[in-house]
């Protein structure tokens, strides 16, 4: 096995290529086939969602929403240490998102000129919680917790089935625990197309949000076109650490391994300014993975961590080169291990991260389940330009404007000379008439 370890600047090119298919979460090609499901579920309905699930998901379903008692039998069934937990982490979330809401504002900006902007949760929310790799109780904890904490009346959480037709257990009590008023399940491209359009079972809702692989992202894309509010970009799992000499090797290796135990396509990072600290966590990692129990985790880190994953350890030249480097990658999760000054500096340069986590108390799955904080984040450089799902996602806002007849008369010019050069007489006829 090669070394992991490259040199930035000097391996710019090699590392330009061995990130180059990072970007393109989807494709042209994906999105014909997405669009394809989506007309496919607006012309059969429930019978739509079924044979997309049956076809892609290899499960036969005889309903598509959830037993109504099912959700309440999930709960009873929590262990009471795992009971305790959820709660916890729904106080937690709640708390954030609370203090993320925005509410509505008014300001006299001018005499005789009044603005604001009037916020309002969505009417509804459909939220997606992927669990092919393994059950997400915090992605739907965060998802749901922020819906509630927006006042939304109506969350809808669809999940994919399981063998027996039901979701899994774990992820429906919290979904439940923390506020989701329905379950559905089925594909995850067909249910997604289900909330845009509505089915017999599936409602329309004005919200769509949720991770997954690219299918769902480009499904998550598509709803735009249908006038879903969705944060687009939530794609597989990546993360960068930012260390120098004072991170702790056996530390940092751990945390590399969190993020990347989700799959064989995860993106773990570490950028260092330390040779020493990058070449212990190289041999580290390698020991650390193959102490791993489980054989499919254990294979999936192997993957990361090999030729040709995304697994990599990059040597900086120095703390400016690091952050330069990071932010041209836009993680989804940045770990920051810095004595004070240099932490300092990654604070005031860094600028593309879905979240950003300072100090070596503060890992990866800290934020992942417990501090509140959001941790379904964009990814494959949509960081760049999109932040992570929390309540604010969860609420519109209409502009308000109110101004008196005197402060009409002085805009009277300015209306006058716009009106006519876009040629719109009527315009201006319906200020004067006025002053």
């Amino acid at each position: 096995m090669k070394t992991m370890i490259c040199d930035y600047p000097k391996d710019r090119a090699k590392l330009k290529e061995r990130f180059a298919a990072h970007k393109k979460l989807f494709d042209r090609s994906m999105m014909t086939g997405i669009y394809a499901i989506f007309e496919d579920i607006a012309e059969k309905g429930d019978a739509g969602v079924k044979e997309a699930t049956r076809r892609f998901d290899d499960v036969a379903l005889d309903d598509i929403v959830l037993p109504g008692d099912y959700a309440a039998q999930c709960i009873a069934s929590l262990a009471a240490p795992l009971r305790e937990a959820i709660d916890q982490t729904i106080r937690n979330v709640m708390q954030v998102n609370l203090a993320l809401l925005p509410t509505s504002w008014e300001l006299e900006i001018r005499p005789g000129t009044l603005i604001g902007e009037s916020v309002s949760p969505l009417d509804s929310v459909g939220i997606w919680i992927p669990a092919r790799k393994g059950p997400l109780l915090s992605t739907s904890i965060m998802l749901v917790a922020a819906a509630k904490a927006a006042g939304v009346p109506r969350i809808v959480v669809g999940m994919p089935p399981m063998r027996d037709g039901l979701g899994d257990p774990g992820t429906v009590a919290a979904a439940k625990l923390a506020g989701a008023d329905e379950f559905v399940v089925g594909n995850g491209v067909a249910v997604i197309a289900a909330f845009c359009q509505g089915t017999a079972s599936i409602p329309e809702v004005d919200g769509v949000f949720g991770p997954g692989p690219g299918g769902i992202a480009a499904a998550m894309s598509a709803a735009v076109a249908y006038g879903k509010k969705t944060v687009v970009g939530l794609g597989p799992t990546e993360s960068a650490i930012i260390a120098d000499a004072s991170a702790d090797a056996s530390r940092t290796a751990y945390d590399l391994i969190n993020e990347a135990e989700h799959g064989p396509d995860s993106v773990s990072l570490l950028v260092t300014t330390d040779r020493a600290l990058a070449v212990e966590v190289e041999r580290l990692l390698r020991q650390y993975i193959e102490e791993v129990e489980d054989d499919k985790r254990r294979r999936n880190l192997r993957q990361v961590f090999g030729d040709d994953g995304r697994g990599t350890i990059v040597v900086a030249t120095d703390i400016e080169s690091a952050c330069e480097f990071v932010n041209d990658f836009a993680p989804e999760h940045v770990m920051v291990v810095c004595n004070s000054e240099r932490e300092a500096v990654v604070r005031e340069r860094l600028r593309h991260a879905g979240e950003i986590l300072l100090g070596e108390y503060t890992p990866f799955s800290a934020a992942n389940y417990a501090i509140g904080i959001t941790a379904v984040l964009p990814t494959n450089g949509f960081a760049k330009a999109f932040s992570g799902v929390t309540s604010k996602d969860m609420v519109k806002y209409s502009t308000i404007g109110k101004i008196d007849q005197n402060a009409l008369k002085e805009l009277l010019p300015v209306i006058r000379q716009m009106g006519s050069y876009e040629q719109l007489p009527s315009h201006v006829k319906a200020v004067e008439i006025r002053v």
